[in-house]
């Protein structure tokens, strides 16, 4: 932490429990990237989640103007930074002017056909996951001067709370989906025998005749039946209630 101040260390305290009030069911909203662009001042700032085996993009919040233009996937071997991480899985904070020298990037090919247009002068990353295959990054960007000694320390004190806070989001998400899966069961398990039986017809695919010729009743029982369980199951037609116990075969 050499380098920072008392000042840079309280605008950290107050950026990680800002974060942790923010996290919901998403762990980083825009409210907290905002945050994070007042703690290190940047034009442009946004948190990506990228496939790189399927390229493409799983997640993405921040503040770049949505250009609808794909062409990361095409400049994504070529960039410093990203080459930098795949190469050694180093996701730790860092700088373009960390990893290539100014001529080099003026001169180069990602410069003339990313940053330039974009007018991007420096950037500053960090992964909040050590993987190769499903990166989890921010990224800051300025359009002009670059992120001092300050800004890429700061960022490194903060990498390791944001990391918590994702885990924190995917357990509950986890949690949640578990508790929704039991729910689900559980309506199921309030039917009668009757009612199971005629459940398990639907989702083979019978229609109401061929249940109520299966079953030695007649369709209009079937109906009787199905209204019941539509009721019970909280759905409005078959294929919904059919796909209930699809799930949970």
């Amino acid at each position: 932490m050499d380098g920072l101040t008392s000042a840079d260390l309280q605008g950290v305290l107050m950026f990680v429990e800002d974060a942790w009030a923010a996290a919901g069911e998403h762990p980083f909203p825009l409210e907290t990237l905002q945050a994070l662009a007042r703690l290190i001042p940047c034009d442009v700032i946004g948190y990506a989640e990228m496939d790189r085996v399927a390229r493409r993009e799983l997640d993405y919040v921040g503040n770049a103007p949505d250009t609808g233009d794909d062409r990361f996937w095409e400049i994504v071997d070529e960039h410093p930074l990203c080459r930098h991480q795949l190469a050694y899985a180093d996701f730790s904070a860092a700088r373009l002017s960390d990893v290539i020298s100014r001529r080099r990037l003026v001169n180069s090919r990602i410069f003339a056909d990313w940053f330039r247009p974009a007018g991007i002068e420096a950037e500053l990353e960090i992964g909040i996951v050590r993987s190769r295959v499903r990166t989890r990054n921010f990224v800051l960007e300025r359009t002009s001067g670059d992120f001092s000694d300050r800004d890429r320390a700061v960022l490194e004190i903060v990498r390791p709370h944001l990391a918590r806070i994702y885990a924190m989001s995917e357990l509950r998400r986890a949690v949640s989906d578990e508790r929704s899966a039991v729910g689900e069961q559980d309506r199921v398990a309030g039917l009668t025998p009757r009612e199971r039986d005629v459940l398990e017809l639907v989702a083979a695919g019978l229609s109401n005749a061929a249940i109520a010729e299966r079953m030695w009743i007649s369709p209009g029982t079937v109906k009787k039946h199905l209204d019941n369980i539509y009721d019970k199951l909280g759905v409005a037609n078959r294929t919904a209630a059919a796909a209930l116990v699809n799930i949970h075969r």
